[in-house]
């Protein structure tokens, strides 16, 4: 394998990582591409009140887990001197989570507590998955006169219908019709609230071998108190599930409905009280979409949370958003030398140089460079007439330039000046080394080649600064640290460039104007 085939593979094989990494933490954990972006999570707080009958009590309650349109981000259970039993989340125990409290004597009016916060989901999945247990008829069905009624309503609805979906939607029409037919008045006539209609409809969609869950779930739209829940049901179509809220012909609820009870009998069981009811209250807010992946990230036991640099301490978090720029810069640096073909002072040193303006700002740090430089020529050319050897003379260049910037720091404080503070801020052995480097060069080649690579490296750091100075980039990298593998591979492609400089165009232009 030649040298170019190796690299071209390596090339290939960086972008492959790091495009493929971005892409499945985009597309499939749901991280942000630019910053700042928000997304809206909802408290929602059960409050369970009954009456205690002075024995043990025993409280089950339904919990919401993982759905299509909405994840889970936490959820605790507050009570006073309640034991409290935390829900399963193992895969068969999705459908039917339940929280249960506890106590050994309780007496009287009690009250307990559960909270969620609840998040939008950006890569939504079907919530059928989670139905893994068949729900049966209830046997009261089986018996006259309600036997009757049941296959007259299954055999109307078979009729006018194609599939499971159009078979529900026209029995809903039925159960809400401003006159009810009489199959119906008899399966509702006990019925007294919407849930007890979803019920009897459920009981109906099992009768005709439609498979059908009931569930019960609120609008997470304003923040409110007091809400009930909203039954609907989940229909089989097919190898589809589908949602009705239970008095709308068409399938479909919002993307902020909360499914909070998924299967079981009841809402609340209780044992040594009477009286339990549950009312809800949901307070809505913004968060950081970034924190709600990372959270949601984290519950889930994605393995790419373990690995996110969003888990280290504050300061060394602070120090690789800064770190993590200097790829980016080197980049610039390539692109100038390598294809504009800018000369500099040093190959890096252009990215030293924008380190220090982003922590003194921009113009500061040109004020800064230009007058340390100027001062450093002056003196370097003083030492050059002692003929003193190169490892001296550079140590004698970096006391002076130390001197330089500790006068300039003392000058700019007494004179009340800002920039006094952010002289210490710049690399003192790089400042060095290019007073001497720029002070050999103004005796080999002259003051105009000095300009031109003063001029040459202040453009590439200027450009630098911005570039490592953006809030985009930098998000974007401390997100997605596999960019840096394709910066890499950019860095490598560039390696191979043996073309013209824009700069040399004009260079060559004469021989162009040569041709017959």
């Amino acid at each position: 394998m030649s040298s170019r085939i190796h690299l071209f593979f390596i090339i290939g094989l960086l972008l492959t990582i790091g495009i493929g990494g971005i892409l499945y933490k985009k597309l499939v954990i749901g991280y942000p591409v630019l910053p700042k972006q928000q997304s809206q999570v909802w408290t929602v707080e059960a409050h369970i009140k009954f009456n205690a009958e002075g024995g043990p009590v025993k409280v089950s309650f339904a919990v919401p887990g993982e759905q299509a349109a909405l994840g889970v981000l936490d959820e605790e259970g507050v009570s006073l001197g309640y034991g409290f039993i935390s829900p399963a989340d193992d895969a068969d125990q999705a459908l039917h989570r339940r929280v249960v409290w506890s106590k050994v004597l309780a007496e009287g009016q009690q009250h307990l507590y559960y909270r969620v916060v609840a998040y939008q989901k950006n890569n939504q999945r079907n919530l059928g998955s989670f139905m893994t247990t068949a729900a049966e008829v209830d046997a009261q069905y089986a018996e006259e006169p309600l036997r009757t009624a049941v296959q007259g309503l299954t055999r109307e609805a078979r009729q006018y219908s194609a599939d499971a979906s159009t078979c529900t939607g026209y029995l809903i029409q039925l159960f809400h019709a401003d006159e009810p037919i009489q199959n119906v008045r008899l399966l509702t006539r006990n019925c007294e609230t919407d849930l007890d209609r979803a019920r009897v409809l459920q009981q109906v969609l099992l009768a005709a071998d439609i498979d059908a869950y009931l569930i019960r779930g609120l609008y997470l739209k304003e923040s409110r108190n007091r809400q009930e829940l909203i039954p609907a049901l989940m229909v089989r179509n097919g190898k589809k599930w589908e949602t009705f809220l239970a008095d709308r012909p068409q399938p479909g609820v919002p993307a902020s409905f909360l499914a909070w009870q998924r299967g079981g009998e009841s809402l609340i069981d209780l044992m040594g009280g009477n009286g339990a009811h549950a009312s809800f209250s949901v307070l809505r807010n913004r968060r950081s979409l970034v924190g709600v992946v990372e959270a949601a990230s984290a519950r889930q036991g994605n393995m790419w949370s373990q690995f996110s640099l969003y888990n280290l301490p504050i300061d060394q978090q602070n120090a690789y958003r800064l770190l993590m720029m200097v790829p980016l810069g080197a980049l610039v640096v390539v692109i100038l030398r390598n294809v504009v073909g800018i000369r500099t002072s040093g190959t890096f040193m252009p990215i030293l140089l924008a380190l220090a303006f982003l922590e003194t700002k921009l113009l500061v740090g040109l004020i800064i460079f230009l007058m340390v430089i100027g001062v450093g020529l002056s003196v370097r050319s003083s030492l050059s007439r002692l003929e003193l050897l190169l490892v001296p003379r550079i140590s004698a260049v970096v006391v002076v330039v130390i001197g330089i910037m500790v006068s300039a720091s003392v000058f700019g404080h007494l004179m009340q000046m800002p920039f006094a503070r952010s002289v210490t801020l710049f690399p003192t052995i790089i400042l060095a080394w290019t007073v001497e480097r720029l002070s050999v060069l103004w005796e080999e080649d002259g003051p105009k080649e000095v300009g031109l690579q003063t001029a040459g490296s202040l453009l590439a750091a200027v450009l630098c600064y911005f570039v490592m100075g953006s809030t985009t980039l930098s998000y974007m990298v401390f997100t997605f640290p596999e960019m840096l593998l394709v910066v890499l591979a950019v860095i490598l492609m560039f390696g191979q460039y043996t073309g013209y400089r824009l700069s040399e165009l004009r260079r060559f232009a004469s021989f162009d104007g040569e041709r017959p």
